[in-house]
């Protein structure tokens, strides 16, 4: 995992550029408080994402101990050479997230914790009660040809979130 500093900025306006992913609030999730943060990885480039801060202090995270993490290479002719990308290319990438998450939702809950910009990428991250579903659904859009952009994922167990607490701090 890559060292972040996080820098947590909780700006209205910046938070709906950033999309909150359309989660279904409920008694199994918590209330959405989505947050923009900026940090610097360690090899200096910029990070940029929104998370949701109300999974801080989830109390139901027992029953969503696998975590899903998304990675979408971006077009590399669309970033800046910081690694973010130019708004054209977040456009396209932030429609490619809702699509894989619509269709992830009907397949398991989906607790949506946030994404991430860095140095080329788009990295979500999402919890889930029933992996394989999920995992047999991605394996098979991995490679679809004509995908909006190439991904990877991984689902592993991380029954403390430990993948997600640098960015909920």
């Amino acid at each position: 995992m890559k060292l972040i500093t996080a820098t947590i900025i909780s700006i209205t306006f910046l938070t709906y550029s950033f999309s909150c992913k359309g989660q279904t609030t409920g008694t199994i999730f918590p209330v959405e408080k989505f947050a923009v943060m900026s940090a610097k990885l360690s090899n200096g480039k910029p990070a940029v994402g929104s998370f949701n801060r109300g999974y801080k202090d989830f109390d139901k995270k027992e029953a969503y101990t696998w975590c899903l993490t998304i990675n979408i290479g971006l077009d590399l002719k669309h970033v800046t050479k910081n690694g973010l990308p130019f708004q054209s290319e977040s456009d396209i990438c932030n429609r490619f997230e809702d699509e894989l998450m619509n269709n992830i939702r009907k397949l398991a809950t989906a607790h949506y914790i946030g994404h991430l910009y860095n140095d080329s990428f788009l990295d979500i991250y999402v919890y889930l009660d029933e992996p394989e579903k999920v995992y047999q659904f991605l394996k098979k859009e991995v490679d679809e040809k004509g995908r909006a952009r190439d991904f990877a994922f991984e689902i592993k167990q991380d029954p403390n979130c430990y993948t997600i607490k640098p960015f909920l701090k």
